[in-house]
């Protein structure tokens, strides 16, 4: 449904452009007409015939109407074109074409959370990458923070009221991710919390402020006084030649920094835009209202970002020489818009970052939104706080898979242990990656691809994508156990843990593959942990027997049809009892 209805907008957005296009067309001939008849007019003029004085006047009028006109037709024409890039973004997540996105979040993998990359949470194809719509790199911080760190209960429940309201509200999202997508990516970059902590400091005048506010003053009044006679003008002139002085040396002492501070004016006019919005919106939720708060404050954003935004007007003046360079000379105008700045800074800085922060903090969860509404079926899990982690879910699905094709499953982890057995392409690595990814979407506070999903506050640990190192002279199987040796120290915590381990110590002999196994497995025997471990060794199925072990036996299982093998990916209760390596090598000729 969410589809139709984008494709419908997508639509109508682009005829929009090609009208507003057309338009802009229309208005610039116009207007180069009406410029060449107030051209002609004044020449005219200028040759004694008074009578065109009525006619130029008439074409220079509607020459300045034509370019007000041009204005803002384009500034609703760079809007569609944003529009347009947005609906395009949201229905590539209903096909491939959103692993073709530049942001990856693959700059957020780190060496000491290897789960990140074997579940694909950020890098090419990623859980980051189908999600993101986050343009702020506090949102991108924000969005990436959620899938790393884990957040107390509360503030996961405060998330997910969030997302569930923003989900509810598609055209909201639209609309501020219209506003987001209009700013540059050189814009975006300069509204960086680093930066603008850089930014938003006091400037050191180079002479008191007191001096600043009066020597203007002074200096035209003693002008007044010199064009009456009533005093000498050598006053005028030495208060003006001192005055002169610091006026050119402020040039270079402040001009930089100015300029630093007029470069982010459209990010400040675009978070203005989505403020505003948030602020006229009938949505709620705690954190929704609490930046409506800190917004409507007297120090808030709408005040301080138009203050802000009278302070660039004047700083505009640069643009004009014929202007800047008098109000430079006798108004001292580069240290009074310094004075400005720091006045500003010091009442409304600190609330603008702050405010910045909780904007990337919306863009992150509307991010998660776009889940819901590219899903068929999605649900905000359920969050326990019992002392015995909690993971059971129906119809789970992986969120990165066509949701026409993907398979849902029941399950219920009451056991410390799970071992899956299957084939080869059964469906047993991809259904961890189900369980780990929708786990770390309930962490961030987002909806999961299912029916239904009780869960805790768990860890994710993985051993899954190992891969040897030639420069550290570390093997594929060394680094497994070097992984496995991470998780057994995490055990000694006591706190809730999902460990997914994937094919088990491959990479050794089949007598110390079953023996360390069955270690590691007793290693993790703990009801605070729930582990699922794949294994094509039947013989860890048998420790389900033994006394003193929580572990269950899991399978899934193909069937065969015309020469043909067929996978249901269905998860089922017990060990597998078929083998399809056979059969597969026959069916490509390495055997007969």
């Amino acid at each position: 449904m969410q589809k139709q209805q984008w494709e419908a907008q997508l639509a109508q957005t682009q005829n929009q452009s090609v009208q507003l296009r057309r338009k802009n067309s229309q208005i610039a001939g116009v207007r180069f007409g009406l410029f060449l008849i107030a051209a002609w007019s004044f020449f005219q003029i200028v040759d004694g015939r008074m009578g065109y004085r009525f006619i130029f006047i008439l074409s220079l009028a509607g020459f300045c109407l034509a370019m007000l006109a041009h204005q803002k037709n384009n500034r609703l024409y760079l809007e569609a074109q944003a529009r347009s890039e947005v609906l395009r973004r949201c229905l590539s997540r209903f096909d491939s074409r959103w692993q073709q996105a530049s942001e990856t979040g693959a700059e957020f993998l780190t060496d000491d959370q290897p789960a990140l990359a074997d579940l694909d949470v950020f890098g090419p194809r990623s859980l980051y990458q189908f999600c993101c719509m986050a343009v702020l790199p506090q949102g991108k911080t924000a969005l990436a923070s959620y899938f790393k760190e884990p957040a107390a209960v509360k503030i996961i429940r405060e998330r997910q009221e969030t997302v569930t309201v923003l989900a509810q509200n598609p055209d909201f999202m639209l609309a501020d991710w219209t506003c987001t997508h209009g700013l540059t990516p050189q814009t975006a970059a300069a509204m960086a919390s680093e930066k603008l902590n850089e930014l938003v400091q006091p400037v050191t005048l180079p002479i008191p402020a007191w001096f600043i506010r009066w020597m203007p003053a002074v200096t035209l009044t003693l002008l007044g006084l010199t064009l009456l006679r009533w005093i000498s003008p050598l006053c005028f002139i030495l208060i003006f030649f001192v005055q002169a002085a610091l006026a050119l040396f402020s040039l270079g002492y402040v001009h930089s920094r100015l300029q630093a501070v007029a470069k982010v004016r459209q990010g400040l006019q675009n978070c203005l835009i989505r403020c505003q919005k948030l602020d006229q919106s009938a949505l709620s939720s705690p954190l929704i209202d609490a930046l409506k708060t800190q917004i409507r404050q007297p120090q808030g954003l709408l005040q301080g970002v138009k203050q802000l935004d009278g302070l660039l007007n004047r700083l505009s003046l640069q643009a004009n020489p014929f202007l800047y360079l008098p109000a430079q000379l006798l108004l001292l105008w580069d240290l009074q818009c310094v004075q400005a700045w720091n006045q500003w800074q010091a009442q409304a800085g600190q609330t603008w970052i702050a405010v910045m922060e909780q904007l990337g903090q919306l863009e992150a969860m509307e991010s998660l939104a776009l889940i819901a509404l590219t899903h068929p079926q999605t649900c905000m899990p359920k969050l326990h706080e019992e002392t015995v982690p909690v993971l059971a879910f129906t119809q789970l699905t992986h969120p990165l898979l066509d949701p026409v094709q993907a398979i849902g499953n029941d399950f219920t982890l009451d056991h410390s242990l799970t071992v899956v057995t299957g084939s080869n392409m059964s469906g047993k690595t991809t259904f961890m990656r189900t369980i780990g990814l929708n786990q770390i979407l309930a962490a961030a506070g987002g909806p999961v691809c299912a029916q239904s999903m009780d869960t805790s506050g768990f860890t994710v640990l993985t051993s899954m994508r190992i891969r040897d190192d030639v420069n550290e002279g570390i093997s594929t199987f060394y680094g497994e156990l070097l992984r496995i040796r991470r998780i057994i120290d995490a055990v000694s915590l006591k706190t809730p843990l999902l460990v997914l381990i994937d094919e088990i110590f491959k990479g050794t002999n089949s007598l110390d593959r079953i023996d360390g196994s069955a270690q590691v497995l007793r290693h993790l025997n703990h009801p605070w942990i729930r582990a699922m471990i794949t294994t094509h060794d039947f013989e860890l199925c048998a420790l389900e027997e033994q006394a003193g072990l929580s572990l269950v036996n899991v399978h899934f299982e193909e069937h065969y049809q015309d020469q043909k093998i067929f996978f249901d990916y269905k998860l089922k209760p017990g060990r597998c009892t078929q083998r399809n390596a056979r059969y597969l090598m026959k069916m490509i000729g390495i055997t007969d």
